[in-house]
């Protein structure tokens, strides 16, 4: 199998890990008051349910609370480049026709921000896996299907970029290092 066909399997997966990721729950929290629980639960019971979160609902939620720099910017990050990028990709690894060099620098800029939401959700388990009260995250397959998304991605990337069609190649046929996201 060469690499072009790798790159574009490698891509077809990670479009369907990421459309199966969107809808699917990321993690949950079950939050606690630590000795204060029981107490909390009497006077405020719905307080310490646990929530459900995924990629759209939290955009919508952040955007009904009326943070809607943060939901623009997520929607941005988190679902518009990655889908982008995942088009880019494709159309070079397909080698459908050469890119144009604004496409590819606009490419290369965007693209280390792309999926940036694998990086949100492990910095918000970090942080609330440390406060206190005993409050509990819990990763969901949401989670690992973007993980999975991401890796396919930059491994169909680099593929993509040894391609004789050019997303990484210069002149002489040299790859540069590294090809994409100089």
């Amino acid at each position: 199998m060469n690499k072009q066909r790798v790159s574009l399997l490698l891509v077809a997966f990670s479009c369907l890990a990421f459309g199966i990721a969107l809808p699917t729950p990321l993690f949950s929290v079950h939050p606690a008051a630590g000795d204060w629980t029981e107490l909390v639960e009497n006077f405020s019971p719905g307080a310490l349910e646990p929530k459900i979160y995924n990629l759209p609902g939290g955009i919508a939620e952040l955007w009904r609370e009326g943070e809607v720099f943060l939901a623009l910017l997520l929607s941005c990050l988190s679902l518009a480049l990655p889908v982008a990028k995942l088009c880019v990709v494709w159309w070079e690894a397909a080698g459908l026709q050469h890119i144009s060099p604004a496409v590819i620098t606009i490419f290369r800029a965007s693209a280390r921000y792309a999926m940036v939401e694998v990086f949100l959700i492990a910095l918000m388990v970090l942080v609330l896996k440390n406060m206190p009260g005993g409050s509990r995250v819990e990763l969901h397959v949401g989670t690992w299907l973007f993980t999975t998304s991401v890796v396919l991605s930059l491994v169909a990337t680099q593929l993509a970029s040894g391609s004789k069609s050019g997303l990484g190649s210069n002149e002489s046929g040299v790859l540069p290092t590294p090809s994409l996201f100089k």
